[in-house]
Parts: structure tokens; C-alpha cells; sequence
């Protein structure tokens, strides 16, 4: 009788572990394929856009502004690049984006001017 409810318990505790690691990753897998709002594509760009230019002459600050973008924006380089690819599979996609990084870059420019 006792040799029967630890093998119980131990296979319920068994299962638990598995049902729990299998669910943990599925969480991982989700948040690894989940796609990048266009938005949040076109904002971390024209912050990138912006930093190459003012960080032209100096690469170690560019860098670390990179990064900090990216922290910022809760984004990877490698979501971005899945960005890319998956918009580059449908070209006509593109027109929409670049529509909205110009508007966003000269409304940026715009601000630089204006005391």
C-alpha cells in the first residue's frame, strides 16, 4: 500500500514537471515568433536612423546608443531582421512603411528645428 501511493505521487509529480516545462515553452516559442507591430518597426528605425546620423564620426557612441534603443523599445536586432525578411517576401508592404518613416523623420526634423 505505501509502495503504491509514492509511485502515485511520483508520477503525478512527474507530470506536473513535464505539463509545466512543456507550457514554459510554448510561452518561449510565442514570444520568440511573435511579430513586431509595424509601429514599433518604424519608430525603433527612425531612432536608429537618427542616431547613425548623429553618431557618424564616433562608432562607440553609436553602438551604445544602438543598444539603447533597442533596450528602450523592448526590441531586438533579430525581431527587426524578422521584420525585414517577412516584409521583404511581400514588397508592396514596403510602401505603407516608408511612408510612415518619412512622415516620422521629418516630424523628428521638424522638432530639431523649432526652438
Amino acid at each position: 500500500m505505501f509502495k503504491s501511493k509514492f509511485f502515485k505521487r511520483k508520477w503525478i509529480l512527474i507530470g506536473g514537471l513535464i505539463f509545466g516545462c512543456g507550457l514554459i515553452l510554448l510561452i518561449w516559442l510565442h514570444r520568440s515568433s511573435a511579430t513586431l507591430p509595424e509601429d514599433k518597426f518604424v519608430d525603433v528605425y527612425v531612432k536608429l536612423s537618427l542616431a547613425k546620423e548623429l553618431f557618424a564620426s564616433d562608432s562607440l557612441k553609436l553602438k551604445e546608443e544602438k543598444k539603447k534603443i533597442f533596450q528602450q523599445a523592448q526590441v531586438t536586432p533579430e525581431e527587426m531582421d524578422r521584420f525585414v525578411s517577412r516584409y521583404n517576401l511581400k514588397p508592396e508592404l514596403w510602401v505603407s512603411i516608408w511612408k510612415k518613416i518619412l512622415e516620422k523623420l521629418e516630424q523628428n526634423r521638424q522638432e530639431l528645428k523649432t526652438p
